[in-house]
């Protein structure tokens, strides 16, 4: 049973991967050769492909590796494993939760972990949980199973 102060957490959760989304979002565009790249900085981050870095690494800064894959791209922190696999679209995509990319988060996120513990089948219990903070107004379903932050939630 999610009690008010774990709903509280996890929506604070959802603002945390929101941030962090984005920084690695910028951190992808700013650090490699991406061809459309006035595109991109305009938002259209549909645009974003797996581009040379300029340090000529394999990984961003902060030991941050990528894959552009679809319509996401998949960080993976290669000193702490946290992991966020993040829309490609627009600038708004980048805010949209997957439940099972959630849980993800989640789980590979070292304070955020003991939150996993309310969702027994990952992709499932999120997404009811997800469903029911949409009837609450909380989140809005964006299409499929991707939902976004109502920016009034606190």
């Amino acid at each position: 049973m999610l009690t008010n102060e774990i709903e509280r957490e996890l929506l604070k959760a959802m603002d945390n991967y929101k941030t962090i989304a984005q920084l690695l979002i910028d951190k992808l565009i700013n650090e490699t050769d991406q061809p459309e790249k006035a595109e991109i900085q305009a938002g259209h981050y549909f645009e974003i492909q797996n581009a040379d870095l300029f340090n000529g690494k394999e990984n961003l800064s902060d030991n941050w590796w990528f894959d552009v894959h679809g319509e996401h791209c998949m960080f993976k922190n290669l000193t702490t494993g946290q992991i966020l696999e993040v829309s490609l679209g627009d600038k708004e995509s980048v805010a949209n939760l997957d439940p099972y990319f959630f849980y993800n988060f989640l789980e590979t996120t070292t304070d955020l972990k003991h939150l996993t513990k309310y969702f027994k089948n990952p992709f499932n219990d999120t997404l009811n949980f997800f469903e029911k903070l949409e009837k609450e107004q909380k989140i809005i379903n964006i299409y499929g199973v991707n939902f976004r932050k109502l920016n009034t939630t606190k």
